[in-house]
Order: structure tokens, then C-alpha cells, then sequence
């Protein structure tokens, strides 16, 4: 008997969920009254979206990348830094067959701006950032010419404060055990 009515209780939460599912359908993420926005971002040709995306920033960029070799991203931070924005920028040291960050890193640090290597005991696969402390970009993209125009990737730009906050807390841990060398 007992199992009767348990069984009987599982039939009415599934009706029930089924009738809930049909007139409330699950819809795409939308702006919610200005707190959530969510845009996604495909490539091939997201060089576009990513460049505008960093040139919306006005007070600081804070990027962390595994691989970074893009000149036309690395002219565009240089050009955020020239606008007065505070640019931060954390590299992979150890990529396989060879390391293109180098360049960008010598590029970087050339023209003033801040960037470390991540720590190297462990492999820094990330690829984000954060833009005014409010909004932060992460996905698949690496900064390369391939990933922005030829390849699919998949990436999101979130406008939320408790999920760019939680970015930037790991990003602050990343930047504290980086290294300049």
C-alpha cells in the first residue's frame, strides 16, 4: 500500500511538471530588467564582436588568455591603454611547438602594458575577459587569427555582477601567482 501512494504521488509530480513545462516554456536568457544580458559570440568573423567588445571599455580590461597571437587584439588593447583604461593581460608560458605568446607578451609590455606570464606549475587553458568589472567574455576563442575568422568557436558576453565578480576573483588569483619573467 505504501508503495501505492508513492507511486501515486510520482505519477502527479510528473502531470504536474508536464503541465507547468507546457504552458511556461523554458525560453533563451534574456535581459532581465538590466541585471543579466547574455550575447553570443561565433566565429568564424567574431572579430568584429571581440574588438568592440574591448574598445566598449572604459576604466580596465583584464584579459587571460592560452593563446594570444592576433596582432590586430594586441593593437586594440594598446589602443584601450592610449583611451586611459587600466589593461591587464595574463599568458600561458609553456604552449607546445613553440610559444607565440612571447611576441605578444614583448609586444605588450613595449607599450606599457601590465602583462604576466601565469603561474607555470600548472597549464592556464582560460580564455577570457573582463571589461569594467562588469562584463566578462569567455568561451573557446583563443586570440588568434584563425579562431576570430576561420575556425568555429563559441564564446558568450555576460553582463551580470555576481557572475563577472566571480571572473574577476579568479582572475585576481591568476594575477597574484603570475609571474614577470
Amino acid at each position: 500500500m505504501r508503495y501505492a501512494t508513492h507511486f501515486v504521488i510520482f505519477v502527479l509530480g510528473l502531470l504536474l511538471g508536464a503541465v507547468f513545462i507546457t504552458y511556461f516554456p523554458l525560453q533563451k536568457q534574456q535581459a532581465t530588467s538590466g541585471t543579466t544580458a547574455i550575447e553570443s559570440i561565433f566565429s568564424p568573423d567574431a572579430k568584429g564582436e571581440i574588438l568592440a567588445a574591448i574598445d566598449s571599455a572604459k576604466t580596465s580590461l583584464d584579459v587571460e588568455m592560452y593563446l594570444f597571437k592576433y596582432q590586430t587584439l594586441a593593437d586594440e588593447l594598446v589602443a584601450a591603454k592610449g583611451r586611459g583604461v587600466k589593461v591587464r593581460v595574463l599568458l600561458e608560458p609553456n604552449l607546445s611547438g613553440g610559444n607565440p605568446n612571447l611576441e605578444t607578451m614583448s609586444y605588450l609590455r613595449g607599450h606599457g602594458i601590465e602583462a604576466r606570464w601565469s603561474t607555470p606549475s600548472r597549464t592556464n587553458h582560460a580564455k577570457f575577459f573582463i571589461i569594467d568589472g562588469k562584463r566578462v567574455a569567455v568561451g573557446s576563442h583563443n586570440w588568434s587569427f584563425s579562431a576570430m575568422t576561420k575556425n568555429r568557436e563559441a564564446s558568450v558576453l555576460v553582463e551580470d555582477a555576481r557572475t563577472t565578480a566571480e571572473f574577476q576573483q579568479a582572475f585576481e588569483q591568476d594575477w597574484a601567482l603570475a609571474t614577470n619573467n
